[in-house]
């Protein structure tokens, strides 16, 4: 794996874990607001992003090992 995969891998699940804590909280607050709703988008996306780098990951590995 790249270095610029890996740190790019550790920032989207870093941004991943900060955002699904600050949706914690939110809801224990019982707020559903706009922000907990455009949070909640932001989060769908970084995991679709996390998904699509980890799938490029795991077929450049497969690639170069072949």
């Amino acid at each position: 794996m790249t270095t610029g995969r890996r740190r790019e891998l550790a920032r989207l699940v870093g941004q991943i874990q900060t955002l699904t804590l600050e949706l914690q909280n939110l809801r224990q607050r019982e707020a559903e607001t706009p922000e907990v709703n455009a949070k909640e988008r932001t989060l769908e996306r970084l995991r679709w992003q996390l998904a699509a780098v980890a799938q490029r990951t795991a077929t450049d590995e497969l690639g170069n090992a072949a």
